[in-house]
Protein backbone atom coordinates (compact mmCIF):
# COMPACT_ATOMS: atom_id res chain seq x y z
CA UNK A 1 0.00 0.00 0.00
CA UNK A 2 2.71 2.48 0.70
CA UNK A 3 4.07 1.86 -2.53
CA UNK A 4 0.82 3.19 -4.42
CA UNK A 5 0.06 6.33 -5.90
CA UNK A 6 -2.47 8.51 -3.81
CA UNK A 7 -4.41 11.05 -4.93
CA UNK A 8 -7.59 10.91 -7.12
CA UNK A 9 -5.67 11.79 -10.61
CA UNK A 10 -5.67 9.48 -13.33
CA UNK A 11 -2.73 7.55 -13.69
CA UNK A 12 -0.90 6.51 -16.72
CA UNK A 13 2.38 3.90 -17.28
CA UNK A 14 4.16 2.17 -14.60
CA UNK A 15 2.10 3.85 -11.87
CA UNK A 16 -1.20 2.85 -13.47
CA UNK A 17 0.35 -0.82 -14.28
CA UNK A 18 0.94 -1.40 -10.27
CA UNK A 19 -2.48 0.14 -9.11
CA UNK A 20 -4.07 -2.12 -11.54
CA UNK A 21 -1.86 -5.19 -10.25
CA UNK A 22 -2.53 -4.33 -6.87
CA UNK A 23 -6.41 -4.18 -7.41
CA UNK A 24 -6.64 -6.93 -9.33
CA UNK A 25 -4.69 -9.54 -6.89
CA UNK A 26 -6.10 -8.11 -3.14
CA UNK A 27 -8.86 -10.14 -2.55
CA UNK A 28 -10.95 -9.49 0.73
CA UNK A 29 -11.94 -11.92 3.22
CA UNK A 30 -13.98 -13.02 6.42
CA UNK A 31 -11.79 -11.21 8.40
CA UNK A 32 -12.31 -7.63 6.75
CA UNK A 33 -16.01 -7.89 7.40
CA UNK A 34 -18.01 -6.80 10.04
CA UNK A 35 -21.43 -6.96 11.61
CA UNK A 36 -23.29 -4.91 8.94
CA UNK A 37 -21.65 -6.49 6.35
CA UNK A 38 -23.03 -9.76 8.00
CA UNK A 39 -26.17 -8.27 8.58
CA UNK A 40 -26.58 -7.01 4.48
CA UNK A 41 -26.82 -10.65 3.53
CA UNK A 42 -29.80 -11.06 5.20
CA UNK A 43 -33.52 -9.88 3.94
CA UNK A 44 -34.05 -6.53 3.12
CA UNK A 45 -36.31 -5.52 5.58
CA UNK A 46 -33.93 -6.02 8.14
CA UNK A 47 -31.67 -4.01 6.75
CA UNK A 48 -34.22 -1.08 6.28
CA UNK A 49 -35.21 -1.67 10.01
CA UNK A 50 -31.56 -1.35 11.26
CA UNK A 51 -31.26 2.44 9.23
CA UNK A 52 -34.57 3.10 10.49
CA UNK A 53 -33.29 2.24 13.52
CA UNK A 54 -30.10 4.17 13.65
CA UNK A 55 -31.44 7.35 11.53
CA UNK A 56 -34.49 7.55 14.59
CA UNK A 57 -31.10 8.13 16.77
CA UNK A 58 -29.04 9.49 15.24
CA UNK A 59 -30.70 11.27 12.33
CA UNK A 60 -30.91 10.91 8.44
CA UNK A 61 -27.82 12.79 7.41
CA UNK A 62 -25.64 11.58 10.35
CA UNK A 63 -26.89 7.55 9.36
CA UNK A 64 -26.02 7.92 5.73
CA UNK A 65 -22.90 9.69 6.02
CA UNK A 66 -21.84 6.50 8.15
CA UNK A 67 -23.20 4.35 5.70
CA UNK A 68 -20.96 6.17 2.93
CA UNK A 69 -17.60 6.03 4.72
CA UNK A 70 -17.88 1.71 5.51
CA UNK A 71 -15.78 0.25 2.86
CA UNK A 72 -14.05 -3.13 2.93
CA UNK A 73 -11.14 -5.08 2.06
CA UNK A 74 -7.47 -3.82 0.99
CA UNK A 75 -9.38 -2.26 -2.16
CA UNK A 76 -11.53 -0.46 0.27
CA UNK A 77 -14.77 -1.56 -1.37
CA UNK A 78 -17.50 0.70 -0.52
CA UNK A 79 -21.17 -0.70 0.32
CA UNK A 80 -22.44 -1.27 -3.24
CA UNK A 81 -25.57 -3.43 -2.30
CA UNK A 82 -26.36 -1.09 0.47
CA UNK A 83 -27.19 1.66 -2.16
CA UNK A 84 -29.27 -0.71 -4.32
CA UNK A 85 -31.21 -2.13 -1.48
CA UNK A 86 -31.55 0.92 0.24
CA UNK A 87 -31.62 3.47 -2.40
CA UNK A 88 -34.54 5.36 -1.93
CA UNK A 89 -34.25 6.24 2.05
CA UNK A 90 -30.43 5.97 2.46
CA UNK A 91 -29.64 8.20 -0.94
CA UNK A 92 -26.18 7.65 -0.37
CA UNK A 93 -24.16 9.13 -3.33
CA UNK A 94 -22.81 6.95 -5.83
CA UNK A 95 -19.68 8.77 -7.32
CA UNK A 96 -18.48 10.72 -4.77
CA UNK A 97 -14.40 10.19 -3.96
CA UNK A 98 -14.99 8.77 -0.77
CA UNK A 99 -17.71 6.40 -2.15
CA UNK A 100 -15.19 4.40 -4.77
CA UNK A 101 -13.16 1.96 -4.31
CA UNK A 102 -9.08 1.74 -4.60
CA UNK A 103 -9.09 2.30 -8.48
CA UNK A 104 -11.64 5.13 -8.23
CA UNK A 105 -14.11 2.37 -10.23
CA UNK A 106 -17.88 3.47 -9.18
CA UNK A 107 -20.40 1.02 -8.60
CA UNK A 108 -22.43 1.87 -12.39
CA UNK A 109 -18.53 0.79 -13.59
CA UNK A 110 -19.22 -2.46 -11.98
CA UNK A 111 -23.26 -2.82 -12.67
CA UNK A 112 -22.39 -2.68 -16.51
CA UNK A 113 -19.47 -4.23 -16.45
CA UNK A 114 -19.57 -7.98 -18.24
CA UNK A 115 -16.53 -9.11 -15.56
CA UNK A 116 -18.10 -10.99 -13.72
CA UNK A 117 -21.32 -10.37 -14.32
CA UNK A 118 -23.66 -7.37 -16.46
CA UNK A 119 -26.27 -6.02 -14.04
CA UNK A 120 -28.73 -4.13 -16.30
CA UNK A 121 -31.63 -3.68 -12.58
CA UNK A 122 -28.53 -2.38 -10.47
CA UNK A 123 -27.36 -0.20 -13.51
CA UNK A 124 -30.68 1.27 -13.81
CA UNK A 125 -31.02 1.72 -9.78
CA UNK A 126 -27.10 3.55 -10.09
CA UNK A 127 -28.53 6.12 -13.10
CA UNK A 128 -31.75 7.30 -11.34
CA UNK A 129 -29.34 7.84 -8.05
CA UNK A 130 -27.29 10.03 -9.83
CA UNK A 131 -24.45 7.63 -11.17
CA UNK A 132 -22.29 9.34 -13.90
CA UNK A 133 -22.29 7.31 -17.14
CA UNK A 134 -18.69 8.96 -18.51
CA UNK A 135 -16.93 8.89 -15.01
CA UNK A 136 -13.36 7.83 -15.17
CA UNK A 137 -11.19 5.82 -12.81
CA UNK A 138 -7.70 6.12 -11.28
CA UNK A 139 -6.92 4.22 -14.65
CA UNK A 140 -8.69 6.88 -16.99
CA UNK A 141 -11.05 4.55 -17.91
CA UNK A 142 -15.16 4.86 -18.88
CA UNK A 143 -17.23 1.70 -18.49
CA UNK A 144 -17.24 0.88 -21.94
CA UNK A 145 -12.91 0.27 -21.79
CA UNK A 146 -14.03 -2.33 -19.07
CA UNK A 147 -17.15 -3.62 -21.51
CA UNK A 148 -14.76 -4.34 -24.68
CA UNK A 149 -12.36 -5.92 -22.56
CA UNK A 150 -13.90 -8.98 -23.61
CA UNK A 151 -12.53 -12.65 -22.37
CA UNK A 152 -15.66 -14.59 -22.60
CA UNK A 153 -16.32 -15.55 -26.28
CA UNK A 154 -18.94 -18.07 -25.93
CA UNK A 155 -22.70 -17.41 -27.32
CA UNK A 156 -23.96 -15.79 -24.04
CA UNK A 157 -21.00 -14.07 -22.89
CA UNK A 158 -20.91 -12.33 -26.60
CA UNK A 159 -24.45 -11.37 -26.31
CA UNK A 160 -23.76 -9.70 -22.53
CA UNK A 161 -20.83 -7.66 -24.21
CA UNK A 162 -23.38 -6.23 -27.23
CA UNK A 163 -25.96 -5.86 -24.78
CA UNK A 164 -23.38 -4.04 -21.80
CA UNK A 165 -21.63 -1.85 -24.62
CA UNK A 166 -25.68 -1.28 -26.03
CA UNK A 167 -26.66 0.42 -22.51
CA UNK A 168 -23.18 2.15 -22.42
CA UNK A 169 -23.57 3.98 -25.62
CA UNK A 170 -27.17 4.55 -25.63
CA UNK A 171 -27.24 6.76 -22.18
CA UNK A 172 -24.56 8.33 -23.90
CA UNK A 173 -21.59 7.04 -22.88
CA UNK A 174 -18.57 8.37 -25.04
CA UNK A 175 -16.12 5.75 -27.04
CA UNK A 176 -13.65 8.37 -27.65
CA UNK A 177 -12.81 8.84 -24.14
CA UNK A 178 -8.95 8.07 -23.77
CA UNK A 179 -7.74 6.13 -20.52
CA UNK A 180 -4.05 7.48 -18.94
CA UNK A 181 -1.77 5.72 -21.50
CA UNK A 182 -4.28 7.26 -24.92
CA UNK A 183 -6.31 3.98 -26.05
CA UNK A 184 -9.92 5.30 -26.55
CA UNK A 185 -13.11 2.83 -25.82
CA UNK A 186 -13.17 2.63 -29.58
CA UNK A 187 -9.58 1.78 -30.25
CA UNK A 188 -9.26 -1.13 -27.58
CA UNK A 189 -12.47 -2.73 -29.08
CA UNK A 190 -10.65 -3.01 -32.52
CA UNK A 191 -9.75 -6.35 -31.56
CA UNK A 192 -12.67 -7.40 -29.90
CA UNK A 193 -15.02 -6.57 -32.76
CA UNK A 194 -13.21 -9.51 -34.90
CA UNK A 195 -14.73 -11.86 -32.84
CA UNK A 196 -18.07 -9.89 -32.04
CA UNK A 197 -18.86 -7.91 -35.06
CA UNK A 198 -21.82 -5.90 -33.09
CA UNK A 199 -19.19 -4.21 -30.98
CA UNK A 200 -17.94 -2.50 -34.23
CA UNK A 201 -21.06 -1.21 -35.58
CA UNK A 202 -22.28 -0.24 -31.75
CA UNK A 203 -18.80 1.80 -31.43
CA UNK A 204 -19.25 3.55 -35.04
CA UNK A 205 -22.80 4.67 -34.29
CA UNK A 206 -24.92 2.18 -35.59
CA UNK A 207 -26.57 1.28 -31.95
CA UNK A 208 -27.76 5.08 -30.98
CA UNK A 209 -31.65 6.35 -30.69
CA UNK A 210 -31.77 4.27 -34.63
CA UNK A 211 -31.90 1.21 -32.63
CA UNK A 212 -34.19 2.22 -30.05
CA UNK A 213 -32.11 3.09 -27.58
CA UNK A 214 -33.20 5.79 -24.88
CA UNK A 215 -30.22 7.74 -25.26
CA UNK A 216 -31.16 9.59 -28.33
CA UNK A 217 -28.26 11.97 -30.21
CA UNK A 218 -26.08 12.43 -26.45
CA UNK A 219 -24.97 8.70 -27.29
CA UNK A 220 -21.45 7.95 -27.28
CA UNK A 221 -20.84 9.00 -31.25
CA UNK A 222 -23.55 12.26 -31.14
CA UNK A 223 -26.25 9.36 -32.89
CA UNK A 224 -24.80 10.01 -36.45
CA UNK A 225 -24.57 6.63 -38.29
CA UNK A 226 -21.68 6.14 -40.20
CA UNK A 227 -21.63 5.28 -43.83
CA UNK A 228 -19.56 2.20 -45.22
CA UNK A 229 -17.41 4.74 -47.33
CA UNK A 230 -16.85 7.08 -44.65
CA UNK A 231 -13.79 6.92 -42.45
CA UNK A 232 -13.49 4.84 -39.57
CA UNK A 233 -13.79 6.71 -36.64
CA UNK A 234 -11.33 3.98 -34.94
CA UNK A 235 -8.33 6.42 -35.98
CA UNK A 236 -7.18 3.50 -38.47
CA UNK A 237 -7.35 6.05 -41.84
CA UNK A 238 -9.48 3.17 -43.81
CA UNK A 239 -12.58 3.18 -44.45
CA UNK A 240 -15.44 1.65 -42.44
CA UNK A 241 -15.91 -0.79 -44.65
CA UNK A 242 -12.67 -2.15 -44.75
CA UNK A 243 -12.11 -1.48 -40.80
CA UNK A 244 -14.96 -1.91 -38.13
CA UNK A 245 -17.64 -2.35 -40.18
CA UNK A 246 -15.87 -5.19 -42.25
CA UNK A 247 -17.74 -8.25 -41.88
Amino acid sequence: MANLPGGTHVLSGAESDRLRAFCTSEIWTEADLDAYAHLLRGPTASIRTDFEQKAAADGINQTRASLADIHYGPTRVPLYNTWTRLAGPARVPVDATDHQDLSGTTAFMYAVSTKPYWDREFADLLLEAGADVNHRNRYGCVAGHDIVMASDYSAEGKRKTVDALRYFVERGGDVNVAEGNGITVMRMGMAVQRLIPEVGVLLNGGGGAGAGGSGGASGGMGGKKIGRNDPCRCGSKKKFKACCGKN
